[in-house]
């Protein structure tokens, strides 16, 4: 997870994480500590050595609830520290755009290995939300997608855009940019009821 999606993630990108340590490290705990739900989803293919499967991508999985707080563990990256704060805040949106539900699908990346992009695999790992969100009891799905990359096929899934973001909009208390130079103009929180 960590090796492509702190590479091509816009916002890791931006932020050179793949070379802060510190920053590597918080994501490596987080993406961990999001894994034991035991909801995430990967695809795997067959190894053409006879190894281990391989990863194709996948799509790191954890549920909001409502009425319960949020865990926020000790990050020792600030950067990492402020880029999953933007995101958790932002995808709660959902709590509003779709009334009465209690708890929601987030993604912590949605990362699908360069030999294997552009056969719809985002799109397919999107999808199985559909089949997680009712085995769980999860009536919506809500994640931040910061790329093209992602939003094309987020929308192709079914998703809906609830709000869009610039990040020249993201500016400290002195108006300095967070993200100067990211390669994307904006992203977007999209999300979807679930079956």
């Amino acid at each position: 997870m960590c090796t492509y999606f702190l590479a091509d993630e816009p916002m890791c990108n931006c932020l050179n994480a793949i070379d802060d340590p510190l920053f590597v490290q918080d994501m490596g705990m987080t993406v961990r500590t999001v894994l034991t739900e035991g909801i995430s989803i990967a695809a795997f293919i067959d190894n053409p050595n006879g190894g281990k499967p391989i990863i194709a991508g996948m799509n790191v999985l954890g549920t909001d609830n409502k009425n319960e707080q949020d865990y926020m563990y000790e990050f020792k990256s600030e950067n990492c520290k402020f880029m999953c704060a933007i995101l958790a805040k932002a995808t709660k949106v959902v709590y509003e755009r779709y009334h009465g539900i209690d708890k929601y699908l987030y993604a912590i990346g949605l990362s699908v290995d360069p030999a294997y992009r552009g056969y719809g695999l985002g799109k397919d790992i999107l999808k199985i939300r559909d089949l997680i969100g009712p085995m769980y009891g999860v009536p919506a799905t809500s994640q931040v997608f910061t790329s093209i990359f992602s939003q094309k096929p987020a929308a192709e899934a079914g998703f809906e855009e609830f709000s869009k973001t610039n990040f020249s909009s993201l500016v400290d208390k002195n108006g300095k940019e967070y993200f100067p130079g990211i390669s994307t103009k904006e992203f977007k929180v999209m999300g979807k009821r679930l079956p």
